[in-house]
């Protein structure tokens, strides 16, 4: 199901809803989820888990392809680590679905 489709979903569910009301609702609420994980900390994602994104400093180096097509070898300046910590109840949703 695209973002689309489940905008429409959520407004056949509940009448007094416009689709245009229920999709300004969803994007001000993911705009607001990607600006509270943006800042680091931990975020409480109801009914999934929690998310943090943490940004680090790079260690290695990685293999770049440039736009000719020809392979580089550079350093590896900032990473970014996702850690996600799933609800048990989510976990084993996604196993029985699985």
């Amino acid at each position: 199901m695209n973002h689309t489709q489940r905008i429409a979903h959520v407004a056949r569910q509940r009448r007094s809803l416009t689709k245009a009301l229920v999709r300004e609702a969803v994007e001000r609420y993911l705009e607001a989820l990607a600006e509270e994980i943006a800042s680091g900390e931990w975020v409480d994602i109801p009914g999934i888990g929690k998310v943090q994104v943490s940004c680090e400093e790079g260690k290695g180096y990685v293999a770049s392809i440039t736009l000719g097509g020809q392979r580089i070898r550079r350093k590896v300046q900032m990473r970014l680590r996702t850690k996600i910590r799933l609800y048990e109840k989510f976990r084993q949703r996604c196993r029985a679905e699985l």
